[in-house]
């Protein structure tokens, strides 16, 4: 069974006594200094990613 965690565009690494939220490409996006809030904001910017990506997924198919 597939970790949930690898399917998710933003990730929470700690770092140098920060949380910091990173993308699938390794750039860091932000950075907090609770776990709870850097856990909460990947949370949120994955599901962002995910409607707007599905959302331009089925504009583009639906245009041909």
């Amino acid at each position: 069974m597939n970790d949930p965690d690898e399917n998710e565009p933003y990730r929470v690494e700690a770092a140098q006594g920060v949380f910091q939220i990173v993308d699938a490409a390794g750039e860091v996006i932000l950075a907090c200094a609770d776990e709870g809030n850097a856990r909460q904001y990947a949370a949120l910017l994955s599901q962002a990613f995910r409607r707007g990506y599905k959302a331009g997924y089925r504009q583009a198919r639906s245009a041909f």
